[in-house]
């Protein structure tokens, strides 16, 4: 139910199993044509003890699925895909493009651009909690404006 990427996110997880979390963006709106850029922010980051000092970089990578479930907790990623740095410290910045996701799912009549969100490594063995979250205003609820993606096309021609 939240944004969270890191360790030790409750005590009934095991020492050292790293949690991460997915986004979907719909493309339906977004015009044919050359992607310029697809830059992916947020300005909602929130942390608990050092994930960046300890995990190290949070990454957003293409991946594809058709229905969230536990499932997606070990898939592939999309072989080729596009990833990014998100965010490398406590202080951002929280943002990247991924301009070759969304172009690549236009090309491929994919109506969505969909990431997994992780750090370098899923845990740290300390038993500390080391998280990166991302809320509005409930570490609980996904809600519209968490993450903001925009997408900048030169229109195909006539």
């Amino acid at each position: 139910t939240g944004l969270f990427a890191g360790d030790n996110l409750n005590p009934s997880f095991p020492e050292g199993d790293g949690v991460h979390f997915f986004l979907t963006f719909d493309l339906a709106e977004v015009p044919p044509g050359s992607v310029v850029s697809a830059v992916l922010r947020s300005a909602n980051a929130h942390e608990s003890g050092a994930p960046y000092d300890d995990l190290g970089t949070l990454s957003a990578s293409e991946i594809r699925f058709d229905a969230f479930s536990s499932a997606l907790w070990d898939a592939p990623l999309l072989a080729g895909g596009a990833s990014c740095d998100f965010a490398t410290s406590s202080t951002g910045p929280f943002e990247c493009d991924l301009g070759d996701a969304v172009q690549r799912s236009l090309d491929d009549g994919y109506r969505y651009a969909q990431l997994r969100f992780d750090f370098d490594l899923a845990g740290d063995g300390d038993g500390s909690q080391d998280l990166a979250s991302f809320y509005l205003g409930d570490p609980n609820q996904n809600e519209p404006g968490i993450f903001e993606l925009e997408v900048v096309v030169v229109p195909a021609g006539p």
